[in-house]
């Protein structure tokens, strides 16, 4: 029996991908965006010490609360994870990360395979399709950096995976068909929010179809998963469904705070991040098609509908539409196959379509070499770990160019630390050190680029007694990403120790 699954043509694309995404949990440490962090580790981490550093929970924000804009479901997970640690081990917050990436890793290997089945499902009899679709989710693009950490957009994938599975076995759904196609869109949605829209795109597509009863079975069933996931609100505030409409309001009012862009901007994200050429051939594939089966536009609509509301909304960011491309990777190469079959021209042309798979699988090649060993923010993550294993109980940061906020996860300081923002003021250092003296800072951290050895003289001028500690430079990758677009700011921090130094009585 395990003969035959190692024989079983899914096996190395599962291998591959597993291979990849443990070595990218491994070798790539850090963060890639804000949320992924802060909104995410950072919160859960506080909770588990006891803290809750950026005041989320409603009995520590005083008398008149006000709704974090943003879900429980997934933090409340990771809040659980740190809990275990707590008991368990490991202790460390760079172990506990590693830890964290690992399991993000194995359970993202689900996408690989819930994609080769719905490949199956949707074309049954190309086989070759699927497996291909398999190895585009193991292997391809950034499908291994993006798998390992801790982004909500691609830890909703699975249970939408297996929903649209569900959705595309059977021009007739079965009753495990309905009931697995709910749940997952439920669980999705109670994930992030913004997976409801592959439920609103669904009905009309169940109606047009009639599907009555199964469109009713679908959508109760994920609207009590979904309740069932908001579960926590009952005991955080008392009452149901209130950071979904903190959420939306948030979003109502403050979206235009966030990225814009103009409405195509999607659609060139999607060509970059299935890779250019079979990007192209990907999107054709899957929207191309006027004589398709029942099933195929369960899963088309939906996609669709979730792209055309974020292509319309005004906050544009690149991960927002991560959760429906495994879905459109799936739609686009099985439509790309039957129009391959079929087109005279493309028949004629097959060292064209060759080379253009030799290209894609080049420029993977080079965006894993790069990426799987990538450790985001490695500045401020290295500096907070610094700290760390130094057993420092307070710093203080001086920022010059940059004012990026501290990952103080990985020090073990929940206390925020002393700060002099020279970006804006900037006063006597003397002066300012004087007002550190009720918690002495062990460790003074600057963080900045072209204006940071002026800051360091003049501390050090009025503070002869600062020791020089280490120099933390930003990763290659870091710098190349900060050269593609500047918003990815990048800095060296110096690091001094106070000892004797600071103007204290």
């Amino acid at each position: 029996m395990t003969a035959a699954w190692i024989r079983h043509p899914l096996f190395l694309p599962l291998a591959a991908g597993l291979l990849l995404r443990l070595a990218a949990a491994t070798f790539g440490a850090g963060y890639l965006m804000h949320d992924d962090h802060f909104l995410v580790v950072e919160v859960a981490a506080s909770w588990a010490d006891g803290e809750d550093y950026n005041n989320w929970l409603p009995w520590n924000q005083g008398t008149d609360p006000e709704v974090h804009p943003a879900n429980f479901a997934y933090v409340g997970s990771q809040y659980l994870l740190f809990e275990l640690f707590q008991s368990v081990g490991p202790q460390s917050p760079s172990n506990q990360a590693l830890v964290l990436r690992l399991l993000h890793a194995l359970y993202s290997m689900s996408t690989v395979l819930l994609g080769y089945l719905l490949t199956r499902a949707l074309v049954p009899n190309k086989r070759t399709a699927a497996v291909t679709v398999a190895w585009l989710l193991a292997a391809g693009g950034l499908w291994p950096l993006l798998s390992v950490h801790q982004l909500v957009e691609m830890v909703c994938i699975p249970p939408l995976m297996v929903a649209f599975w569900a959705l595309a076995k059977n021009r007739a759904p079965s009753n495990t068909d309905m009931v697995l196609a709910g749940i997952g869109i439920g669980v999705a949605t109670g994930l992030r929010y913004q997976c409801g829209l592959v439920g609103i795109g669904l009905v009309p597509v169940m109606l047009a179809q009639r599907q009555l009863k199964a469109l009713i079975a679908i959508g109760t069933t994920a609207l009590a998963t979904f309740a069932l996931m908001q579960a926590p609100d009952l005991y955080v505030w008392g009452r149901p469904f209130v950071q979904l409409r903190g959420y939306i309001e948030y979003n109502a009012t403050h979206a235009g705070n966030y990225p814009t862009g103009p409405w195509y901007q999607y659609i060139l994200t999607l060509l970059g991040l299935l890779v250019p050429p079979v990007s192209l051939m990907l999107l054709w594939g899957a929207f191309h098609r006027r004589q398709a089966p029942q099933t195929w536009w369960r899963v088309a609509v939906p996609v669709l509908c979730f792209l055309a509301f974020h292509s319309a909304f005004i906050n544009k960011q690149e991960r927002f539409i991560l959760p429906v491309v495994p879905a459109l990777m799936a739609l686009g190469y099985a439509g790309w196959a039957l129009w391959s079959q079929q087109s005279k021209w493309w028949s004629r042309h097959r060292m064209l379509e060759r080379g253009a798979w030799a290209t894609f699988w080049a420029i993977s090649l080079v965006l894993t070499v790069f990426t799987v060993p990538y450790s985001g923010k490695h500045t401020r993550v290295a500096a907070m770990d610094f700290l760390y294993q130094n057993g420092a109980k307070d710093y203080a940061m001086v920022q010059v160019d940059s004012g990026a906020m501290p990952p103080q996860f990985y020090s073990g300081i929940w206390k925020y630390p002393h700060i002099d923002n020279r970006r804006d003021v900037r006063e006597d250092p003397a002066a300012v050190a004087s007002r550190w003296c009720a918690n002495p800072p062990e460790y003074i951290l600057f963080q900045g680029g072209r204006r940071l050895g002026e800051a360091v003289g003049e501390y050090k001028t009025a503070m002869p007694g600062l020791r020089y500690v280490t120099t933390i430079k930003p990763s290659r990758i870091d710098r190349w990403l900060h050269e593609l677009n500047p918003i990815n700011s990048v800095e060296r921090i110096m690091v001094y120790a106070t000892e004797e130094a600071l103007p204290c009585p």
